[in-house]
């Protein structure tokens, strides 16, 4: 059976959009825009591999975001020019898949149903964009800012309707046109996207578009994709509690940095109360297990284990669900060592683990005021509430 594969180009500079980050980690409810087009991907089951095209410097950082998303056979430098982009993609796409779909990493409220339509056409057509007819006038300006030309937004001849329409992505070939495509594109301009390339050989049919299927190109479109993408969505909260009594001979362990203190915490981890009440509640946000499930004391692999370890392989099952994170907010009871002075490294550390925000992370400390087994200093507890959100399409 033939695969697909899609290519996601997010190698531009992104000059329009100013900034010195670029706009594919633009945030739209928290998430990068780039995690949005690739969790619409990644989640459609026609899809079996996608490519992901960046630039040099942002391989790196797209290399290690790939990991939550297992469709992804490769991240590839990409060029100065789309085309030459698109053309780093297509030597990486995995031998056996036929059909490829091209699509913008700047459109990130492309719909599973524009998708399908896409690909559904292509692998009748062998090349297929989608498209909206041109509405406004369209007019070209001079550099003076005068008025040359208006262009007809139709033209009639004797055998057909001629109209002008915006072509979107994603694009849909058989991989064999599209690349023959390339290798035989000789045009006097380059190429601004890829039917262009192969549509003096092979007919391109036009499927209907989607009006909210736009590009982040200014800054001023964040506000619109906000609304497309965030219209519809899932929240939920989760609680967790964790508690260990202190033990001799043990590290302190707490929010992921050790901490100066004659005692550590019991536990078959490394029983980092802070991490393990922020893994419940983050488990209980999203409908799943407890951490004791998860990860079993009666299980030797977790004997004195790194907690953020533990942490990091719970928050990938959370993302592979399509949540994210909202925020975090977690109280710590401890008698001793005073937590005030850790609290900034505790919330650099969980937000590094969370690939998020820091103030989307916040620890607060306090005593039991001489009361109970915390007040008598025989351990600490902590609790922590998480809010996840799951969007229309992450």
């Amino acid at each position: 059976m033939s695969g697909t594969c899609t290519i996601i180009l997010a190698a531009g500079r992104s000059e329009r959009f100013g900034g010195t980050g670029g706009k594919i980690w633009a945030l739209i409810g928290g998430v990068p825009v780039i995690v949005w087009s690739l969790q619409r991907f990644s989640s459609h089951p026609e899809i079996d591999h996608i490519v992901l095209v960046g630039r040099e410097q942002e391989l790196p950082r797209l290399q290690e975001l790939a990991k939550q998303f297992q469709k992804v056979v490769a991240v590839v430098q990409g060029g100065n020019e789309r085309w030459e982009s698109v053309r780093a993609g297509l030597d990486a796409i995995p031998p056996g898949d036929e059909w490829v779909l091209v699509h913008d990493a700047a459109r990130p409220a492309v719909s599973t149903q524009l998708i399908s339509r896409v690909l559904s056409v292509t692998k009748t057509a062998r090349a297929a964009v989608p498209a909206l007819l041109v509405a406004d006038t369209v007019k070209y300006v001079g550099s003076n800012g005068l008025v040359k030309e208006t262009l007809p937004r139709e033209l009639h001849s004797d055998s057909d309707v001629l109209r002008l329409t915006y072509i979107q992505t994603p694009q849909g070939f058989a991989v064999s046109v599209l690349r023959n495509g390339y290798e035989r594109y000789f045009g006097d301009r380059k190429p601004t996207d890829d039917a262009q390339v192969v549509e003096n050989d092979t007919p391109v049919q036009v499927v209907e578009g989607d009006p909210d299927n736009i590009k982040l190109t200014y800054p001023e479109d964040l506000p619109r994709l906000e609304r497309i993408l965030l219209q519809a969505s899932d929240t939920r909260t989760g609680f967790g509690y964790d508690v260990h009594p202190f033990a001799e001979g043990r590290k302190l362990m707490l929010g992921g940095i050790p901490i100066p203190h004659p005692q550590g915490l019991a536990g078959h981890s490394d029983a980092d109360v802070v991490l393990h009440a922020l893994i419940d509640a983050l488990l209980g946000a999203s409908g799943m297990d407890d951490i004791g499930t998860l990860f079993p004391n009666t299980d030797p692999a977790y004997r004195d284990a790194d907690s953020a370890q533990l942490l990091q392989t719970a928050w990938q099952k959370v993302c592979a669900q399509g949540w994210r994170l909202v925020n975090v907010d977690a109280t710590v009871l401890a008698e001793a060592p005073r937590i005030r002075p850790f609290v900034t490294a505790m919330r650099d550390r969980i937000a590094a683990i969370l690939q998020t925000d820091r103030d989307r992370i916040n620890i607060k400390a306090t005593t039991s005021e001489g009361m109970g087994f915390v007040g008598r200093g025989e351990g600490i507890a902590c609790y922590a509430i998480a809010t996840l959100r799951r969007f229309n399409a992450p």
